[in-house]
């Protein structure tokens, strides 16, 4: 029975990463496609996703701004990707 409920914590950890890389992935489209910043749900997708690459924002800086938002955006979600994994793996082992 506890071995479900570790399978479950490691799926919901799994599920935050996806849903946090998800977020940060559709604001780099939007910026890539140039979608209208004054439009509600761009807006706050690229609210969002500020707050969770804050880390990576200005990791790296590039003569063009698409490549920055693709360069340190895609690598936030892959971060929150890889660190998700990591701690559903630990998850389970315990």
């Amino acid at each position: 029975m506890e071995f479900k409920k570790h399978q479950g914590a490691a799926a919901v950890i799994l599920l935050a990463a996806a849903i946090i890389a998800a977020i940060i992935v559709l604001h780099i489209i939007f910026v890539l496609i140039g979608a209208n910043g004054h439009n509600s749900i761009v807006s706050t997708i690229g609210q969002w996703s500020g707050h969770l690459a804050a880390w990576f924002k200005d990791l790296f800086d590039t003569s063009s701004a698409k490549w920055n938002v693709v360069l340190n955006y895609g690598l936030a979600a892959l971060a929150y990707l890889f660190v998700g994994r990591l701690a559903a793996s630990l998850v389970e082992r315990v």
